[in-house]
């Protein structure tokens, strides 16, 4: 993918926060993120989420409602190819294959089973973050950036 080899391969729990950071910010360069996004302020048009339109009668839509549905489709199906190309064979099994299932609903479906919160960790990060230490003013990017990786 070029551009995008920094993203890593979602294997499971252990890289699923780092790999979900990449793929929101891979995802919002490609004027994706709104077809994953649940956010609801439309003053945040980035972050707004972006729903699949309706024709205003059902079985009479008019050609420009067809045509925004079919984007619609086109770019939800984009994200899905994306996000696809960055998950273990594994992963993909617990992803539906059928085209009803949007976007959203896949990363949901992989947010519930590694979103989970591991203390140990947890307490492994704050340990490392109450150890950090900046020696003088010349030292304050190295520990600015330990400290926003941590």
């Amino acid at each position: 993918m070029g551009k995008y080899d920094h993203i890593p391969m979602l294997t499971g729990l252990e890289n699923y926060h780092a790999w979900r950071t990449d793929m929101k910010y891979a995802l919002g360069a490609e004027d994706l993120w709104c077809h994953v996004s649940t956010g609801t302020d439309p003053s945040d048009p980035l972050d707004f989420a972006s729903i699949k339109p309706l024709p205003t009668v059902i079985v009479q839509p008019t050609e420009a409602e067809t045509l925004a549905i079919r984007k619609w489709l086109v770019d939800d199906i984009k994200t899905k190819g994306f996000i696809h190309c960055f998950l273990s064979t594994p992963i993909r099994q617990i992803v539906p294959n059928d085209q009803a299932t949007t976007v959203r609903a896949i990363w949901d479906i992989i947010g519930r089973h590694y979103r989970r919160k591991d203390l140990s960790t947890q307490f492994v990060i704050r340990k490392q973050l109450a150890a950090l230490r900046m020696k003088d003013a010349s030292n304050a990017s190295r520990y600015v950036g330990e400290h926003l990786s941590l």
